[in-house]
């Protein structure tokens, strides 16, 4: 069986609801990649992680796993799950300027076991010339798996990796911020190495899971982002748009720093008003050494202890972790 360049499914005529349809078999893409890809149209499928994590397992052992991520989706945990690990932070022009490759870089390496760790953009091509020595230095003529959350950036990198080093008549696997856009895995040959796409793990506790399209862009950040700074005292509440709100209580005066995408409404709200109270409360103490994280969403900074209540869509896990700044 063909399948298709842009998202691995096999390729058929039979069934157009179903994955892998195409009119033309002779075609590289089935129908749902091309719409996605010339008009943006995206389409739904009925893939769970249950299906993608039985052709994760099939991984070898021995095989070179690139993790990808971006700065708002890091979650070592699930990194720590694999072995032969080179973490690759995505996105790094979505950073603030004043967050150093060398601090993030220091905070990952002192809570994992990896075999290293790169800070790339793909949109502005920076250290992706290091990626591609890496990936050669590493590699030792074993398959390459390219692993990562939906949204992380994995099949742009793959595809910038192609543009730069790959020839001219290699097909790009196709790329958007929908969940699911990459079916199954889809094998390159890229010079002396083997690199094979993998579906992206679908995060059940994220918000990109749970919103529309609208709301995605909104929540997606595409350019630097411009860290909210509040400075509070007391008892009050925060709101970020219509997706969560945070009500705080602080014996001294506080700040409180939110990094989200710069779309995003960010204001003071009152407490008397139920504006997203029926949303799934969630309590947190934060000691100001902790960082407060809405997967998907952005993660937030405080300076001084303060207790919080967070209300946010129910599916949606935020935690704890570590000051990352």
């Amino acid at each position: 069986m063909t399948k298709c360049c842009g998202c691995g499914i096999e390729l058929q005529n039979i069934d157009i609801e179903s994955p892998g349809y195409t009119d033309d078999l002779k075609s590289p893409f089935c129908k749902r990649c091309f719409r996605l890809s010339n008009y943006g149209e995206y389409q739904k499928v009925s893939f769970t992680n249950d299906d993608y994590n039985r052709l994760l397992k099939a991984i070898p052992k021995n095989a070179l796993i690139v993790y990808t991520c971006d700065i708002l989706s890091l979650n070592l945990e699930r990194v720590n799950n694999y072995n032969n690990v080179l973490l690759v932070i995505t996105k790094k022009d979505i950073m603030p300027k004043s967050v150093k490759d060398e601090k993030i870089i220091s905070y990952i390496k002192n809570k994992t076991n990896i075999r290293n760790v790169l800070i790339i953009s793909s949109k502005k091509n920076y250290n992706i010339d290091t990626l591609y020595n890496y990936l050669c230095k590493y590699s030792k003529n074993k398959p390459i798996y390219f692993v990562g959350d939906t949204n992380s950036g994995k099949s742009t990198l793959i595809n910038k990796l192609i543009k730069n080093y790959g020839n001219t008549y290699q097909n790009e696997v196709t790329v958007s911020m929908y969940p699911s856009t990459t079916l199954s895995l889809i094998p390159i040959k890229l010079n002396d190495l083997d690199i094979i796409d993998t579906p992206g793990i679908i995060d059940i506790n994220n918000i990109v899971n749970y919103v529309d399209k609208f709301s995605l862009k909104k929540i997606t950040p595409v350019k630097e982002i411009k860290p909210k700074s509040c400075q509070i005292m007391g008892k009050g509440s925060i709101v970020i748009d219509k997706y969560a709100r945070i009500d705080y209580d602080t014996e001294n005066k506080n700040s409180m720093i939110i990094y989200a995408s710069n779309s995003l409404n960010i204001r003071f709200n009152s407490l008397k008003k139920d504006y997203l109270k029926e949303l799934k409360e969630d309590k947190f103490i934060l000691d100001g050494k902790k960082d407060l994280v809405i997967p998907g969403l952005c993660f937030i900074k405080i300076s001084n202890p303060m207790k919080v209540s967070l209300y946010t869509n129910e599916n949606i896990k935020a935690y704890i972790r570590d000051n990352l700044i």
